[in-house]
């Protein structure tokens, strides 16, 4: 009995010495590593026991780690709200971009709109200028010549016979009065001038010219009659804005191609106009009865008067 109880005695005297170690270990503790050590190395000593357990049951540690707790919490929600906030900012400047890369598209759309309604309006007006002008010079043919003011006096004996009335001629073509007809691409501006060039040549076949025999060249004509290997004109075909002009460098490579075909005459057919050296080029030559510069106003009039809608260029490029 004696042994069993010297045993719980070590026993609990182990345990009153540790009792600062067992009490901070139960609970969260800021200064926990130092318990332990006071309570360890110096609890032999009864003042740092008492120090050691005070600071075991004093509950500063843990108020102080609830504290740094919170503040940890506050500080991890501010920086939650502020990358929230972050991504927002970012989200509306990317929405900001992307209105501002749409907006330009929108705006170049109605602007080349506005353009597209100027241009049509423009070309109508001078349609419809060329059409007045043409009606004019028809009613002047067609009003019969004034009669001698002074006329011989008639024999006696002689009867002058009537003279029939004389009609008025009448056009062979009747003018385009209807809208007019929009090309996009080169290739369908060579159909057109194709047909354009049938109305009013009538001796001659019209044919485009296939990528293989090209060479600068769209179309080809020939004579009905005559040889299909020589072609008797070439055409060259520029599908551009009307406010753009042919330079001095189409016109001589055409000239070089009509020479390498052996062609007698030549033209030049674009919706735009010509420069200045363009045009100086075959007026001050020998070419002026074999080139031909047509532009865009002579080419709706050469379509007008043949009976068919006139052409404006649509770009859609943007």
């Amino acid at each position: 009995m004696e042994g069993i109880g010297g045993f719980f005695t070590v026993i609990a005297i182990i345990v009153l010495y540790f009792l600062p170690i067992i009490i901070v270990s139960t609970k969260i503790h800021r200064e926990k590593t130092m318990i332990v050590a006071l309570n360890f190395f110096l609890g032999w000593t009864v003042i740092c026991w008492f120090i050691a357990l005070y600071m075991a049951l004093s509950r500063e540690g843990i108020e102080q780690l609830q504290a740094n707790q919170a503040l940890t919490v506050e500080a991890l929600k501010g920086s939650h709200e502020t990358e929230l906030k972050e991504v927002r900012r970012k989200h509306r400047a990317q929405l900001e971009l992307v209105r501002s890369r749409a907006s330009p598209r929108d705006d170049g759309l109605a602007q080349r709109q506005a353009e597209l309604d100027r241009l049509k309006a423009e070309y109508e007006e001078r349609l419809e200028a060329l059409t007045e002008q043409r009606q004019s010079l028809q009613q002047q043919e067609r009003q019969p010549p004034a009669a001698e003011e002074l006329e011989p006096e008639p024999e006696p004996e002689t009867q002058t016979a009537p003279v029939p009335e004389v009609q008025p001629a009448q056009p062979i073509q009747t003018e385009y009065q209807g809208e007019a007809l929009y090309v996009v691409v080169p290739s369908q501006f060579e159909r057109v001038v194709a047909e354009t060039l049938e109305r009013r040549l009538d001796n001659e076949d019209v044919q485009i010219a296939d990528d293989a025999s090209r060479r600068g060249v769209d179309i080809k004509t020939f004579q009905s009659d005559g040889d299909q290997s020589r072609p008797s004109a070439i055409v060259q075909c520029q599908l551009q804005s009307h406010d753009q002009a042919v330079e001095y460098r189409a016109v001589s490579d055409l000239l070089g191609s009509m020479s390498l075909h052996g062609a007698e005459r030549a033209y030049l057919i674009t919706t735009g106009s010509f420069s200045d050296d363009a045009q100086r080029m075959i007026e001050s030559g020998t070419m002026k009865d074999r080139l031909f510069l047509i532009d865009g106003m002579t080419f709706n009039q050469w379509r007008t008067q043949s009976g068919l809608a006139p052409v404006h260029y649509l770009s859609l490029a943007g």
